[in-house]
C-alpha cells in the first residue's frame, strides 16, 4: 500500500469545452489529436485493402468495391488534413512548437 499526501497527487485536469473561445482548451486539442490517430488507422486499413484487391487479387468484379474504399479514404485524408490545419492554427496562435 503506497501511502500518498494531497500534495504528491496529480492535479486532476479540468475537462471542458468552450465554443465561444477562438482557442482549444487541453481537452479540444486532445479530441482533434485523438480523430487524427482513429483516421490514421482506418486510413492504413483501407490502402492495406486496396493494395490486396488491386495487386494480389486480380479479380474484375472487385471494382466497385475498390472504388467505394478509394471514396472513403479520400474522405478520411481530407478529414485528417483539415484537423491538422486546425491543429496547426492553434499551435501557431499559442506560439508553441508543434510536438
Amino acid at each position: 500500500m503506497i501511502l500518498h499526501f494531497g500534495h504528491d497527487l496529480p492535479v486532476e485536469e479540468i475537462k471542458a469545452l468552450d465554443c465561444e473561445s477562438p482557442a482549444f482548451t487541453s481537452e479540444e486539442m486532445r479530441i482533434v489529436k485523438s480523430q487524427i490517430r482513429k483516421n490514421m488507422a482506418v486510413i492504413d486499413d483501407h490502402i492495406r485493402r486496396i493494395d490486396l484487391f488491386v495487386n494480389h487479387e486480380h479479380h474484375a468484379s472487385r471494382t466497385g468495391l475498390i472504388e467505394q474504399l478509394h471514396e472513403r479514404l479520400w474522405v478520411l485524408m481530407e478529414e485528417n488534413d483539415t484537423f491538422r490545419k486546425v491543429l496547426w492554427r492553434q499551435y501557431q496562435r499559442l506560439g508553441a512548437s508543434p510536438t
